[in-house]
Protein backbone atom coordinates (compact mmCIF):
# COMPACT_ATOMS: atom_id res chain seq x y z
CA UNK A 1 0.00 0.00 0.00
CA UNK A 2 1.23 3.76 -0.85
CA UNK A 3 1.82 4.67 3.41
CA UNK A 4 1.12 8.30 2.45
CA UNK A 5 -2.86 7.96 0.94
CA UNK A 6 -4.49 7.10 4.62
CA UNK A 7 -2.68 10.91 5.09
CA UNK A 8 -3.78 11.98 2.10
CA UNK A 9 -7.59 11.28 2.25
CA UNK A 10 -6.86 12.41 6.01
CA UNK A 11 -5.53 15.81 5.46
CA UNK A 12 -7.79 16.45 2.56
CA UNK A 13 -10.79 15.78 5.11
CA UNK A 14 -9.25 18.54 7.83
CA UNK A 15 -8.95 15.57 9.91
CA UNK A 16 -6.46 15.05 12.73
CA UNK A 17 -5.35 11.11 13.48
CA UNK A 18 -7.19 10.86 16.10
CA UNK A 19 -10.32 12.31 14.12
CA UNK A 20 -10.27 9.36 12.00
CA UNK A 21 -9.72 7.28 14.64
CA UNK A 22 -12.98 8.33 16.50
CA UNK A 23 -15.17 7.82 13.23
CA UNK A 24 -13.48 4.01 12.44
CA UNK A 25 -13.75 3.32 16.62
CA UNK A 26 -10.02 2.27 17.25
CA UNK A 27 -6.78 4.36 18.71
CA UNK A 28 -4.74 7.30 17.03
CA UNK A 29 -1.55 4.39 17.27
CA UNK A 30 -3.40 2.33 15.38
CA UNK A 31 -3.86 4.86 12.60
CA UNK A 32 -0.48 6.07 12.91
CA UNK A 33 0.92 2.39 12.03
CA UNK A 34 -1.69 2.17 8.91
CA UNK A 35 -0.49 5.72 7.68
CA UNK A 36 2.99 4.23 8.24
CA UNK A 37 2.66 1.15 6.53
CA UNK A 38 3.83 -0.81 9.42
CA UNK A 39 0.61 -3.11 9.85
CA UNK A 40 -1.50 -5.03 7.49
CA UNK A 41 -4.85 -3.79 6.73
CA UNK A 42 -7.50 -6.38 6.59
CA UNK A 43 -9.84 -6.13 3.71
CA UNK A 44 -12.68 -5.33 6.24
CA UNK A 45 -10.68 -2.47 7.54
CA UNK A 46 -10.09 -1.13 4.35
CA UNK A 47 -13.60 -1.45 3.18
CA UNK A 48 -14.30 0.98 6.42
CA UNK A 49 -11.85 3.41 5.61
CA UNK A 50 -12.81 3.83 2.34
CA UNK A 51 -16.41 4.65 3.40
CA UNK A 52 -15.26 7.07 6.20
CA UNK A 53 -12.49 8.60 3.57
CA UNK A 54 -14.96 8.71 1.05
CA UNK A 55 -12.59 7.45 -1.32
CA UNK A 56 -11.72 3.70 -3.02
CA UNK A 57 -10.06 0.76 -1.79
CA UNK A 58 -7.98 1.20 -5.15
CA UNK A 59 -6.71 4.95 -4.26
CA UNK A 60 -5.85 3.75 -0.93
CA UNK A 61 -4.09 1.02 -2.20
CA UNK A 62 -2.04 3.36 -4.01
CA UNK A 63 -3.42 1.89 -6.84
CA UNK A 64 -4.28 3.70 -10.75
CA UNK A 65 -7.62 3.49 -11.03
CA UNK A 66 -7.44 4.71 -14.84
CA UNK A 67 -5.67 1.44 -15.83
CA UNK A 68 -8.49 -1.17 -16.72
CA UNK A 69 -5.24 -3.34 -16.96
CA UNK A 70 -4.00 -3.98 -13.45
CA UNK A 71 -5.02 -6.73 -11.49
CA UNK A 72 -6.11 -5.04 -8.27
CA UNK A 73 -6.37 -7.41 -5.36
CA UNK A 74 -6.61 -6.95 -1.84
CA UNK A 75 -5.36 -9.56 0.98
CA UNK A 76 -7.70 -11.46 3.43
CA UNK A 77 -7.51 -14.23 6.01
CA UNK A 78 -7.57 -17.70 4.66
CA UNK A 79 -8.39 -20.47 6.98
CA UNK A 80 -7.58 -24.07 6.39
CA UNK A 81 -10.33 -25.15 8.85
CA UNK A 82 -12.59 -23.49 11.82
CA UNK A 83 -13.54 -25.41 14.73
CA UNK A 84 -16.69 -25.38 16.20
CA UNK A 85 -17.09 -23.58 19.57
CA UNK A 86 -14.25 -21.32 18.91
CA UNK A 87 -15.22 -17.31 17.73
CA UNK A 88 -13.66 -16.48 14.17
CA UNK A 89 -11.82 -13.67 15.20
CA UNK A 90 -10.17 -15.95 17.57
CA UNK A 91 -9.37 -18.24 15.53
CA UNK A 92 -5.89 -17.93 13.57
CA UNK A 93 -5.92 -17.69 9.94
CA UNK A 94 -3.42 -19.75 7.92
CA UNK A 95 -2.49 -17.02 5.94
CA UNK A 96 -3.47 -13.88 3.62
CA UNK A 97 -4.53 -14.38 0.17
CA UNK A 98 -5.08 -11.79 -2.69
CA UNK A 99 -8.67 -11.15 -3.92
CA UNK A 100 -10.07 -8.82 -6.78
CA UNK A 101 -10.67 -5.77 -5.40
CA UNK A 102 -14.20 -5.49 -6.82
CA UNK A 103 -15.17 -9.04 -4.84
CA UNK A 104 -13.67 -7.23 -1.71
CA UNK A 105 -15.88 -4.64 -2.35
CA UNK A 106 -19.03 -6.51 -2.87
CA UNK A 107 -18.20 -8.54 0.81
CA UNK A 108 -15.87 -6.55 2.48
CA UNK A 109 -16.27 -8.34 5.56
CA UNK A 110 -15.39 -11.82 3.76
CA UNK A 111 -12.49 -14.55 4.46
CA UNK A 112 -11.21 -17.49 2.69
CA UNK A 113 -11.39 -21.03 4.21
CA UNK A 114 -9.81 -24.20 1.82
CA UNK A 115 -12.41 -26.51 0.94
CA UNK A 116 -10.96 -30.22 1.44
CA UNK A 117 -13.07 -33.40 0.23
CA UNK A 118 -15.08 -34.62 -2.70
CA UNK A 119 -18.77 -33.57 -1.17
CA UNK A 120 -19.52 -29.90 -3.13
CA UNK A 121 -16.76 -30.79 -6.33
CA UNK A 122 -19.58 -29.97 -8.66
CA UNK A 123 -18.94 -26.10 -7.99
CA UNK A 124 -15.63 -26.51 -5.51
CA UNK A 125 -13.14 -28.48 -6.23
CA UNK A 126 -11.08 -30.17 -3.96
CA UNK A 127 -8.44 -27.89 -2.69
CA UNK A 128 -9.91 -24.62 -4.22
CA UNK A 129 -10.35 -21.41 -1.34
CA UNK A 130 -14.26 -20.41 -1.25
CA UNK A 131 -15.21 -17.24 0.17
CA UNK A 132 -17.67 -17.17 2.78
CA UNK A 133 -19.19 -13.74 3.52
CA UNK A 134 -20.43 -13.73 7.45
CA UNK A 135 -23.53 -15.02 8.66
CA UNK A 136 -25.19 -16.26 10.65
CA UNK A 137 -28.93 -17.30 9.29
CA UNK A 138 -29.90 -18.92 6.10
CA UNK A 139 -31.12 -16.04 4.06
CA UNK A 140 -30.75 -17.43 0.47
CA UNK A 141 -32.39 -20.98 0.22
CA UNK A 142 -30.32 -23.59 -1.85
CA UNK A 143 -27.18 -21.74 -1.44
CA UNK A 144 -24.17 -22.96 -0.29
CA UNK A 145 -23.31 -22.16 2.87
CA UNK A 146 -19.83 -22.86 5.55
CA UNK A 147 -21.49 -24.37 8.76
CA UNK A 148 -20.80 -26.93 12.01
CA UNK A 149 -23.28 -30.06 12.40
CA UNK A 150 -22.38 -30.63 16.11
CA UNK A 151 -18.88 -30.16 16.94
CA UNK A 152 -17.35 -30.64 13.81
CA UNK A 153 -15.30 -28.47 12.17
CA UNK A 154 -16.80 -26.32 9.20
CA UNK A 155 -17.99 -27.90 6.47
CA UNK A 156 -19.85 -26.54 3.46
CA UNK A 157 -23.46 -28.19 2.07
CA UNK A 158 -26.38 -26.77 0.23
CA UNK A 159 -29.10 -25.14 2.52
CA UNK A 160 -32.63 -26.21 2.24
CA UNK A 161 -35.73 -24.60 4.43
CA UNK A 162 -37.55 -27.27 5.23
CA UNK A 163 -41.35 -26.96 6.97
CA UNK A 164 -39.84 -28.64 10.16
CA UNK A 165 -36.09 -27.58 10.02
CA UNK A 166 -33.09 -27.51 7.40
CA UNK A 167 -32.04 -29.75 4.63
CA UNK A 168 -28.06 -30.00 4.54
CA UNK A 169 -27.45 -31.22 0.32
CA UNK A 170 -23.88 -32.34 -0.75
CA UNK A 171 -23.51 -31.32 -4.42
CA UNK A 172 -21.22 -34.25 -5.57
CA UNK A 173 -20.52 -36.21 -8.70
CA UNK A 174 -19.80 -38.70 -5.71
CA UNK A 175 -23.52 -40.20 -4.70
CA UNK A 176 -21.87 -41.63 -1.17
CA UNK A 177 -22.71 -38.40 0.41
CA UNK A 178 -25.44 -38.26 1.64
CA UNK A 179 -28.40 -35.34 2.23
CA UNK A 180 -29.11 -34.60 6.17
CA UNK A 181 -31.61 -33.16 7.95
CA UNK A 182 -31.89 -31.38 10.73
CA UNK A 183 -34.88 -31.01 12.66
CA UNK A 184 -34.80 -28.22 15.76
CA UNK A 185 -37.26 -30.70 17.16
CA UNK A 186 -35.98 -33.73 17.42
CA UNK A 187 -34.06 -33.44 20.83
CA UNK A 188 -31.45 -36.29 19.30
CA UNK A 189 -30.41 -34.47 16.53
CA UNK A 190 -27.29 -32.64 16.09
CA UNK A 191 -27.03 -28.93 16.74
CA UNK A 192 -26.37 -26.73 13.78
CA UNK A 193 -24.39 -22.85 13.25
CA UNK A 194 -24.21 -21.09 10.37
CA UNK A 195 -20.56 -19.34 9.90
CA UNK A 196 -21.64 -18.01 6.36
CA UNK A 197 -22.40 -18.13 2.69
CA UNK A 198 -19.60 -19.21 0.12
CA UNK A 199 -20.60 -16.30 -2.55
CA UNK A 200 -17.14 -16.98 -4.52
CA UNK A 201 -13.82 -19.42 -4.94
CA UNK A 202 -10.88 -19.26 -6.66
CA UNK A 203 -8.09 -21.94 -7.35
CA UNK A 204 -4.88 -21.28 -5.35
CA UNK A 205 -1.56 -20.02 -7.39
CA UNK A 206 0.27 -23.49 -6.44
CA UNK A 207 -2.65 -25.92 -7.94
CA UNK A 208 -2.15 -28.84 -9.92
CA UNK A 209 -4.64 -31.46 -11.97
Amino acid sequence: MGQNKIREARDAKGWTQKDLADRMGTTQQTIQRYEKGTRNIKSSVLAQLSEVLDVTVAYLLGMNESDTSQVDAVNVPLYSSISAGKPLEMADAEAMYPIPIDVCDRWPNAFLLRVEGESMNRILPNGCYALIDPHTVIDYDGQPYALHVGMSDAAIRRVRRLAYGLELLPDSTDPSFERQTIDPADQDAPSLSIIGRVVWHCIPYDWSY
